[in-house]
């Protein structure tokens, strides 16, 4: 039976009233691998993601506004687990407030947070802006500019503090972009088990890489920006629309990718001033190793 199979027959033993709240929350951290974990959860049968994948719901200048009605129909009333996530619930100082709301309405919820060596997760990024046509600095210029959030993003430990201090470490989980990209299967079951669901659930999906950088071009450039235009009340037009917008424009549009950006030493040494004793206090909150980063 498949995950979809195994919700519609739970389906018809529940009395559905008004769609309950979730209990689940990845709250980033931006390219950290949280698109293909929302889809590799959203495959388990127990589990179920919200029909937005980033509702922004808990950012003041998100769609708090929208109220909690708005918030509940966008999550399915028949899984034990349901889930949402937005790497802009980590985006300190622009997400004060943050984890005061989330708490405030949901109190038991469980939380993941993804982490990426900063080297990697701060070119990503960059060249993801870039590549939609966001961002038209140079790297260096970029990195240098004060309150940045290429660097901001990265603070991994000052975006964690206060849902920690809220939730306490029992209710969150932090993993790794490389061990959700290369022990996928050990990864997935310790999150499995933390939000209490089977462990040895097994999915084709598991297989699969979502948003990866690379390729990405003038047809990424043209597909954010019709997608952006597209958007709704509701929030980011769904992927199962973006996608094949994307796809579409790519097969029509010719245009190289932009390339890797790399780091010169200045940019690196700025990075390593910056951010080492953020991952320092990152490895005594956590006891992750996070070896390698920096580097």
């Amino acid at each position: 039976m498949t995950s979809d199979e195994a919700r519609r027959e739970r389906g018809t033993h529940v009395t559905l009233n008004a769609s309950p709240l979730p209990n689940l929350i990845i709250i980033g951290a931006q390219k950290c691998g949280t698109t293909s974990l929302h889809n590799y959860l959203q495959s388990h049968p127990d589990v179920s993601m919200a029909r937005v994948k980033e509702t922004d719901f808990f950012l003041e200048h998100g769609n708090w506004a929208h109220g909690l009605d708005w918030y509940r129909s966008q999550f399915d009333s028949t899984t034990p687990v349901r889930g949402e996530g937005s790497p802009n619930y980590t985006n300190l100082p622009r997400s004060a407030g943050t984890a005061d709301r989330m708490h405030s309405v949901l109190p038991d919820a469980r939380l993941i947070y993804l982490v990426r060596d900063p080297v990697a997760r701060i070119t990503s990024h960059y060249v993801h802006l870039r590549a939609a046509g966001v961002e038209r600095r140079s790297f260096g210029a970029a990195l240098s500019a004060p309150d940045n959030e290429y660097i901001g993003r990265s603070r991994y430990a000052t975006q964690l503090e206060p849902f920690l201090r809220l939730f306490g470490p029992d209710r969150i989980l932090v993993e790794t972009h490389a061990n959700l990209l290369h022990e996928r299967r050990a990864t997935l079951s310790r999150v499995f088990e933390f939000i209490e669901v089977d462990q040895s659930f097994e999915s084709p999906e598991f297989e699969r890489i979502w948003e990866t950088t690379q390729g990405k071009g003038r047809a990424y450039s043209m597909a954010f920006r019709v997608a952006s235009r597209m958007k709704s009340r509701a929030g980011w037009l769904p992927q199962s629309v973006r996608w094949p917008v994307q796809r579409l424009l790519r097969s029509h549009l010719a245009g190289r990718p932009i390339a890797r950006t790399a780091y010169t030493e200045k940019d690196l040494e700025l990075v390593r001033e910056a951010l080492s004793p953020e991952v320092e206090h990152l490895r005594a909150l956590t006891g992750l190793a996070l070896e390698g980063w920096l580097e």
